[in-house]
């Protein structure tokens, strides 16, 4: 009974190490390490969802029509996992450096998926719903276009493109990182990822020293022969050794994604949209 219970000690150890508290979000991290910067309309329905902490804090997020984006769950709770509020929110589209002091599209609603596991990071995803639409003439800018979602299960070594953000100056730049498909076997071996790379996710990237993906990313898109694969989940290596990016795979929720445009529903700021786990 003693070893069974450090057992489950150990996994809730560093299952919970894996959340993101307030603390983590660092803005002058940089968000990709060892990035290219993007050229205009290579990555059009990339975004940067602006969160309450820090102060000019944010995700990585993905256009899916004219008025919803995709990011992860993660990005739109409190630590206590509790929704936040759809004013806290801001998206900011359309340019290849982001400038805070720019108007920002708002959010009117935020929809979690209910299964979202926030020690594992199961189901970690949210569909925002804008307050206008990213369609010119509301949003007058040259590089936003939808996302076209994948549907075909990623091979290993498939070749992909991780995209972001790099705050190497004031005005964050738009950068991409290639990030072939890792075996999953591989990738659960891994000693921080203890097993838990379920098949709803993929592992993305070199096992070695390299380029990777920072925290203030999650939420955002890898995308395979240029359709959205899967969104930033956890893996915040910043390119260090044996922390690939593991993303949220786009095809096993694709009903799910679709079912939240016709949400006539607000969920409330302040409730508990995920079950107590």
């Amino acid at each position: 009974m003693k070893s069974t219970i450090a057992v489950l000690l150990l996994v809730f150890s560093l299952t919970s190490s894996y959340r993101l508290t307030d603390e983590e979000y660092d803005p002058f991290e940089p968000f990709i390490s060892g990035g290219t910067n993007a050229v205009l309309g290579q990555f059009p329905s990339i975004v940067a969802v602006g969160v309450p902490v820090p102060i000019n804090g944010f995700c990585g997020g993905v256009i899916l029509n004219e008025n919803h984006v995709l990011t992860a769950a993660r990005c739109v709770l409190t630590v206590q996992n509790t929704l936040l509020f759809p004013n806290q929110l801001t998206i900011m589209s359309g340019a290849l450096q982001l400038n805070f002091a720019a108007p920002r599209i708002g959010v009117s609603a935020v929809y979690v998926h209910p299964q979202y596991n926030p020690f594992t990071f199961a189901n970690n995803l949210a569909v925002l719903r804008t307050t206008s639409s990213f369609l010119p003439p509301l949003v007058a800018t040259p590089n936003i276009g939808f996302s076209v979602l994948g549907d075909e299960i990623p091979f290993d070594g498939m070749p992909c493109q991780a995209t972001g953000w790099n705050n190497a100056t004031n005005n964050p730049i738009q950068q991409f990182i290639n990030a072939p498909i890792l075996n999953r076997d591989i990738c659960n071996a891994l000693p921080l990822n203890f097993g838990r790379i379920s098949e709803s996710m993929v592992c993305a990237g070199v096992t070695g020293t390299g380029p990777g993906v920072c925290a203030s990313n999650m939420g955002t898109g890898l995308f395979c022969d240029g359709r959205l694969a899967g969104v930033l989940s956890t893996g915040f290596g910043c390119g260090q050794a044996n922390n690939p990016g593991v993303y949220t795979q786009i095809r096993f929720y694709l009903p799910w994604i679709r079912q939240q445009f016709d949400r006539q529903d607000v969920p409330p700021g302040g409730s508990s949209p995920i079950p107590i786990w």
